[in-house]
């Protein structure tokens, strides 16, 4: 089975003295102020956003190291009719995250922090309540590749002053959270990672973390129009409105400026606001480089196979702030060809950032609306405007193999999220039990569906959540059930709180709205049930 998982026009030389974001907006269907070859990307983005939430969409696309179409569609407001152009500022969520790593590695190039640090030696103020020793476990380096072990979390409130970086970081993150799984054991996304990545760079600074990154990142970038602050986004005034989620209520619907989250800490993980031209910038400066702000050697390292992800057939590796992938599948067909993407999301934004090497080609969109899915549309960029592809193959698949079943079966448990969990093999299928679950009177199926021998869906009160089997060596029983909000770990020897802590109906309900993956079940593995 194929892969089901995982997350106006202008032309502008990158390299000129001056980079200007200004173009006409698009004024509807009529308009053919583009070049033919890229109607079908325009015909593409339009199609995407009239089948979201978002109000206005940007997107651009670099070839050969110029950009060459930037273009904006919709809105600037949900309500209202309101003119947007390639200068109007989006959030783009998690895609902060490849450049609060460039700000990191200037530090290491410095050589005020290594990434072998500890976070004890990184940040010695930080002691953990529930672990003494966890700060000597982890590394500088597993918090650029998610390999922290955090549970995962984002701020989603008020909390604008600089200074909350460091005092919530020492303060509540310190007593409050925990450890999912000893660092270092596989990659696990958690937002957490990089919020520790961007105090760590402020630490080893006189400047608070986004004048450092203004100063050092954007500016010699030519990004003059990438914020962090809110304050910064509404002096300039040109920006859209979102449409996504109150965090209070969980209600959708228009989220105007000042609902909009603004934490010092979840900035360095995902508030930076900036248009689609200027991702395409940074997506030029991971291709080629600038040593004015890098290294060579240190910008190659943020796109290296630094880990496996276990997803994708193990095609897809997370590199410092970065997924770096092997092929691409599309229409069909497999093209074995390296590619580099990041996706961000926050309440009320969503950005899409795919970079494809050794063709100089680089999409970005921005949607001002939650969980937008622009997939088709960097899909159709590629497949009209890319040149030099390869032929392409049979997409690989996704392998069932029930034998492989009997190293999963055993106890797992985790004390934060669902308590303990049962597994074991019923014929072809496998099946888990949660009496934590059964204990609040959720209600789920116990017969997990398989995407590969490695990697299931278990249903629970209607919404899917993906659970993978991980082995620490191969032939050796599964260690751990992996999702991004919870680990289950098999003989997990003492409780990290001191005593085994049975998980509350509050625990399991929150992490069921924050692991929830698939809704409906893909069709392939609904036939499956």
């Amino acid at each position: 089975m194929r892969a089901l998982l995982l997350l106006s026009l202008m032309a502008c030389n990158k390299d000129a003295d001056v980079k200007d974001d200004t173009a006409p907006v698009d004024t509807g269907p009529g308009d053919t102020g583009w070049d033919s070859r890229y109607d079908a990307l325009v015909d593409a983005v339009k199609a995407d956003l009239a089948a979201s939430h978002a109000a206005g969409v940007q997107v651009a696309v670099m070839e050969g190291g110029v950009v060459t179409f930037a273009a904006t569609f919709g809105s600037g407001h949900p309500d209202q009719d309101v003119s947007i152009s390639n200068r109007t500022l989006f959030q783009i969520g998690s895609d902060t995250k490849k450049q609060t790593a460039v700000a990191l590695l200037q530090k290491v190039q410095a050589g005020s922090v290594s990434l072998d640090d500890t976070l004890a030696q990184a940040l010695p103020e930080l002691e953990f309540r529930w672990g003494e020793d966890w700060n000597d476990q982890i590394l500088v380096e597993h918090l650029l590749t998610h390999q922290g072990g955090f549970f995962d979390y984002a701020l989603w409130e008020m909390g604008a002053a600089d200074d909350l970086l460091a005092s919530w970081t020492y303060g509540t993150f310190a007593n409050q959270w925990y450890l999912m799984n000893p660092p270092g054991e596989f990659w696990n996304y958690s937002n957490p990672n990089f919020s520790l990545a961007g105090l760590i760079t402020e630490e080893n600074d006189t400047r608070p973390w986004p004048d450092i990154m203004l100063e050092d990142v954007y500016g010699p970038l030519g990004m003059d129009r990438t914020y962090l602050r809110k304050a910064e986004v509404l002096a300039d005034g040109d920006y859209a409105v979102g449409y996504g989620i109150d965090p209070t209520t969980g209600v959708l619907g228009t989220r105007d400026m000042i609902d909009v989250a603004d934490h010092a800490w979840t900035r360095p993980a995902g508030l930076a606001w900036s248009t689609a031209t200027q991702q395409l910038y940074f997506a030029d400066f991971l291709m080629n480089g600038d040593t004015e702000v890098l290294s060579d050697e240190l910008v190659a390292q943020m796109h290296d196979e630094r880990v496996n992800t276990l997803y994708q057939f193990d095609e897809s590796h997370y590199g410092y702030g970065l997924m770096v992938n092997r092929g691409m599948e599309l229409d069909g067909g497999y093209y074995e060809v390296p590619y580099w993407e990041h996706g961000g999301n926050t309440m009320a934004f969503s950005s899409l950032f795919r970079v494809l090497p050794e063709q100089g080609f680089a999409i970005s969109i921005l949607s001002s609306g939650y969980g937008t899915d622009f997939t088709a549309s960097a899909d159709a960029a590629v497949r009209t405007l890319v040149e030099g592809l390869p032929t392409p193959v049979d997409p690989p698949e996704y392998v069932i193999d029930p034998a492989r079943y009997a190293y999963h079966v055993g106890d797992y448990m985790d004390e934060w999220n669902v308590g303990p969990a049962t597994v074991t093999q019923v014929g072809d299928s496998l099946h888990i039990e949660l009496p934590v679950l059964d204990q609040h009177g959720y209600d789920y199926e116990q017969d997990l569906i398989a995407v590969s021998s490695d990697i299931h869906y278990i249903e629970i009160q209607g919404g899917y959540y993906d659970l993978t089997f991980i082995q620490k060596e191969a032939g050796e029983p599964s260690a751990y059930i992996r999702n991004r909000s919870l680990v289950l770990t098999r003989d997990p020897g003492e409780a990290v709180t001191g005593q085994r802590r049975t998980p509350t109906k509050a625990d399991v309900e929150h992490w069921l709205e924050r692991a929830r993956v698939q809704d409906p079940l893909p069709a392939a593995l609904r036939a499956r049930r």
